[in-house]
């Protein structure tokens, strides 16, 4: 029973994930043809590494109503593992690299469009798909780490050692979210010192206090603040208990770790879009532009 909830679960992600992140794709395009911003590219590809996350949540709708059958060969269950695991890491990095554009564009804002030219841009891209394939791939890659007494039971722990988790977590999930948490955190002080300037100045100046800049200041603690706490309640329970488990013989949480736990995280991909691009102004309104145009088209 336990497996058709599962699969269930798979399949509305399995819907929910493409549909929204082909959406954002769709708009970002539309904007990118207007406007050269380079933050819309990591936006662009963050929507493309989370699409191909709901699209792996297709395989595994389909192994939890096949009960595991496909899944009789290591080789096999290692390599969906590996395709599922690397857009995963894609959507983590990229989540740190929008927060490294939005601290390099606060803090350093006259050197920001030489540091982020369109090159760099490119090689950054390129150097994350290269380390979300590496380090996705490695069970594949390095014997080692693979289960030498595999069962027939395809998940993380069944299939590969204790050892690929470490990496994933000490080397991806925890530099990534600790990054992530400094930089928004510089950068929502800085926003904070600058409204807090601007407010003296108006009142030196026998002005009225400006409501739109402290209500657009806390508005974007608010989103920074949502960004985080979604990142982490989304990986942060399958990175802890898979630790708990990997230290822990006698625990018994593979099946949670398996099931319940990564797809809370697969979920992170439906949030992206949602946090990241629908709180964007120009998106908002290009979205709603879209939709009111499709819906004129269908009439």
């Amino acid at each position: 029973m336990s497996n058709f909830i599962y699969a269930a679960l798979h399949i509305a992600l399995s819907i929910l994930i493409p549909a929204a992140n082909i959406l954002v794709i769709v708009i970002l395009s539309k904007l990118l043809k207007k406007k050269r911003y380079k933050s819309y590219i990591f936006i662009l590809n963050l929507a493309a590494a989370d699409l191909l996350v709901g699209l792996m949540c297709i395989l595994e709708a389909l192994d939890d109503f096949l009960d595991d059958e496909f899944d009789t060969s290591l080789f096999l269950c290692l390599l969906r593992l590996c395709f599922t695991v690397t857009p995963c890491i894609g959507s983590i990095l990229t989540l740190l690299l929008i927060s490294l554009d939005r601290y390099l564009a606060v803090m350093m804002p006259l050197y920001y469009i030489k540091i982020m030219n369109t090159k760099c841009v490119g090689i950054s891209l390129a150097v994350l798909w290269v380390v979300s394939f590496f380090v996705g791939h490695m069970p594949l890659i390095t014997p080692s780490l693979q289960h030498s007494n595999y069962t027939g039971v395809c998940g993380l722990f069944y299939a590969a050692k204790s050892d690929y988790l470490y990496v994933l977590c000490f080397v991806i999930f925890l530099p990534a979210l600790v990054t992530i948490v400094c930089l928004h955190t510089a950068v929502g002080r800085v926003a904070y010192l600058h409204y807090r300037q601007i407010q003296r100045t108006r009142a030196v100046s026998g002005l009225p206090s400006n409501h739109p800049a402290r209500s657009s200041h806390f508005k974007a603690a608010r989103t920074v603040l949502i960004v985080i706490i979604c990142f982490a309640l989304s990986w942060g329970p399958y990175y802890i208990i898979g630790i708990i488990q990997a230290t822990c013989t006698s625990c018994k949480l593979v099946d949670m770790l398996k099931d319940i736990l990564f797809v809370l995280g697969e979920a992170n991909s439906l949030l992206n879009p949602i946090i990241y691009t629908f709180s964007c102004r120009d998106i908002r309104s290009n979205l709603y532009k879209y939709v009111i145009c499709r819906r004129r088209k269908v009439k």
